[in-house]
């Protein structure tokens, strides 16, 4: 079977045939403006029956409408516009934090060998049972117990001696925090580290995001202290 060659005239084929089978580009507009509705309305005049003439009062909020609907997106644009204009602030603002030394909401904690690290908490409601666990990439290293905490911020520290009386070496260690609600349910507490700003970036909601020393990113709104 003799095959043909694939010249210019060949490939403007395929592509010709490629575009016919997709509906996406020759689908007609889904979407009516302003132009668009002006026009049936004008056809419609034209089309009338004499006898039963349109209402005038309709043609005028049937307008009214319209106008309305026009004034309502281009208000939503320029909302759009600040919102992002805003939002480049922000960041640009947040560049000054870049090498700072903060407190934030995370769950890292940079711990130095032959230190006391301070553990700052959270304490959304009242809870029972409060408990701070503290691990490494083996597995829990520690458990804190705290007993009942009311609303407010509370200080735990961890000496940096595991449970069985080792002195852990500087790194980072996951810090898991959560105690018992009224409901009986368990709640999760937040945890606030120290930490240095590393860098500042954009999230996909377009809001201002700081990566700390220890690779975790928090909101830029997380920081709670700065020095």
């Amino acid at each position: 079977m003799a095959t043909l060659p694939i010249d210019t005239q060949n490939q403007n084929y395929i592509s010709s045939l490629q575009q016919a089978t997709d509906p996406k580009k020759n689908a007609p507009n889904q979407q009516l403006d302003q132009a668009d509705f002006l026009r049936l309305l004008t056809t419609q005049l034209a089309n009338q029956d004499p006898n039963k003439p349109m209402d005038p009062t309709n043609f005028v909020t049937d307008l009214t409408q319209m106008s309305q609907l026009e004034s309502t997106n281009k208000m939503n644009e320029a909302m759009q516009a600040m919102t992002t204009s805003l939002q480049s602030m922000q960041v640009m603002q947040s560049a000054s934090l870049i090498g700072k030394n903060v407190q934030a909401v995370g769950d890292l904690l940079s711990h130095q060998q032959g230190t006391t690290s301070d553990i700052k908490l959270d304490i959304k409601e009242p809870l029972t049972d409060v408990k701070v666990v503290i691990s490494n990439d083996s597995g829990p290293v520690k458990e804190i117990f705290l007993d009942d905490q009311p609303i407010g911020e509370k200080v735990a520290q961890w000496d940096g001696i595991d449970k069985l009386g080792n002195d852990m070496p500087s790194d980072d260690y996951q810090l898991t925090v959560y105690g018992t609600g009224k409901d009986g349910d368990i709640k999760t507490i937040d945890t606030i580290v120290p930490s240095r700003i590393n860098s500042i970036g954009v999230g996909s909601d377009g809001t201002a995001r700081a990566t700390l020393a220890t690779g975790e990113i928090v909101n830029v709104d997380q920081i709670r202290e700065i020095s």
